[in-house]
């Protein structure tokens, strides 16, 4: 299944990162996983994709908090973001997505909207090469309140210079959807147009 057509009153697009760009849900689970285990924290595939979507420290925090590990939040954020980075395999991009920021490249504003830190996601989008297609990108160390806030959605609107409900939202994370929706704005779900699977 392909994603055909923007929506007919659509002046922008929004995209989220992982999970929506780019296939990296399974090298973030897989990190959390793995450095989890070592503070008797066990996560599910369902419990992460629930936290999807949401800031990461907001994901550290409530693991912590949840499963009452003695570990500071910022220190098993920054022990998984460190074998994120070793990820040494190149970053599949989810195509049918992909396909529509080289169509809407120079048609349409285009926007990141992304619940990872700006290091991270820059580092992310410059070794896509999708980068260049963006005319800017928000992560969570740009704003106060992340997904399910649309605080991330409408600072990418106001950057843009366009209203919010001619913005058109690309997520895969329910927290993502709900910000879309509560900043206003047409939310497309993109789970539907996977053709390739995010779990390997």
């Amino acid at each position: 299944m392909n994603i055909q057509k923007i929506d007919s009153s659509t002046k922008a697009l929004i995209f989220d990162m992982d999970g929506t760009l780019l296939n990296t849900i399974s090298i973030h689970y897989k990190a959390w996983e793995t450095v989890c285990k070592k503070y008797g924290i066990k996560v599910t595939k369902d419990y992460f994709f629930a936290l999807t979507g949401r800031p990461v420290i907001e994901i550290a925090t409530t693991l912590v908090k949840d499963f009452g590990a003695e570990v500071k939040p910022e220190v098993l954020l920054k022990e998984k973001e460190s074998l994120v980075s070793a990820h040494n395999k190149p970053i599949e991009l989810i195509e049918p997505i992909v396909k529509l920021v080289y169509d809407y490249a120079n048609k349409l504003p285009m926007a990141v909207g992304t619940g990872s830190g700006r290091e991270k996601a820059l580092d992310m989008l410059n070794k896509t090469n999708l980068i260049s297609y963006f005319d800017c990108i928000i992560t969570a160390d740009d704003v106060d309140n992340g997904k399910p806030h649309p605080e991330t959605f409408l600072r990418c609107a106001e950057l843009m210079g366009v209203e919010a409900r001619y913005c058109q939202v690309f997520e895969d994370g329910e927290a993502g959807l709900v910000a879309a929706q509560q900043a206003g704005m047409i939310a497309t779900d993109v789970k539907p147009f996977y053709t390739k699977p995010v779990w390997n």
